[in-house]
């Protein structure tokens, strides 16, 4: 095994300090006889094997009401409204009712993180099956 040959950059050099040690020695091995990208490829697969499949704590997302902002950050148990217009937050709040959230007031307050002049935060309660308009 010639070490001397082998070229690791930042990237994948993070990669390897986070392997135990046989997994380093299989990294430096595969990355001497199949390349260093075919090694990357082989750790981050088998890493991603031992990681189990949950979906994210929190899910932050901007969108566009008419001409207004409004970011929706979302937990397991609350939703976190921030908008500079709060008929815009209304709006989100009605199409979450109407799409079958069934919502209540949270007493949580606004943060230095929420940067927009309206903050609204709910507690989701449960999921039904969406309401009818009409």
């Amino acid at each position: 095994m010639n070490l001397n040959e082998l070229e690791i950059l930042e990237d994948d050099f993070d990669l390897f300090v986070a392997l135990n040690d046989h997994e380093k020695i299989e990294f430096l091995f595969d990355a001497l006889e199949e390349g260093i990208e075919a090694s990357v490829m082989k750790q981050v697969s088998n890493l991603t094997k031992h990681m189990p499949d949950q979906p994210p704590i929190v899910s932050v997302e901007d969108y566009q009401v008419g001409p207004h902002r409004l970011c929706v950050t979302v937990t397991k148990t609350e939703v976190h409204l921030n908008s500079n217009s709060l008929k815009a937050i209304r709006r989100f709040v009605s199409k979450m009712i109407n799409d079958g959230l069934l919502l209540w007031p949270s007493s949580s307050k606004k943060s230095v993180f929420d940067i927009y002049r309206y903050f609204k935060s709910y507690r989701l309660i449960a999921r039904v099956s969406p309401l009818s308009s009409n």
